[in-house]
């Protein structure tokens, strides 16, 4: 499981501009991403993580458009710039299953 970290940035911006609105967030949001169930040597594996985190990604920058235009670019912000770094997260989880999937079984009284 893994935390996909978001509002930071978009708070930073929107005080830069001035127009943080009282329904901003305060401080960091996290969603929890749950990958425990999927087999992530898979390509089906890999696209339902991938597809959860981009859930997880509007969820905490918000899904739903702004009509304050400086707000929208902010949401967006926030979307584009978290979705980046959850990708690196991504990439990672993925590429640590598949070695452990190609290390095989440890030997008996080896560390693994």
């Amino acid at each position: 499981m893994f935390y996909v970290r978001s509002a930071a940035v978009a708070l930073a911006a929107a005080m830069t501009v001035g127009l943080v609105s009282a329904s901003s967030h305060a401080g960091p949001v996290s969603v929890a991403v749950s990958f425990a169930d999927l087999d992530l040597t898979t390509l089906s594996g890999e696209r339902a993580l991938r597809e959860r985190v981009s859930g997880a990604v509007l969820t905490a920058c918000g899904t739903r458009p702004s009509a304050e235009i400086t707000m929208e670019m902010v949401r967006r912000a926030c979307i584009r710039n978290t979705s980046v770094t959850a990708e690196a997260h991504i990439d990672a989880v993925i590429s640590g299953s598949r070695s452990l999937a190609h290390a095989g079984p440890a030997l008996p009284g080896t560390a693994h």
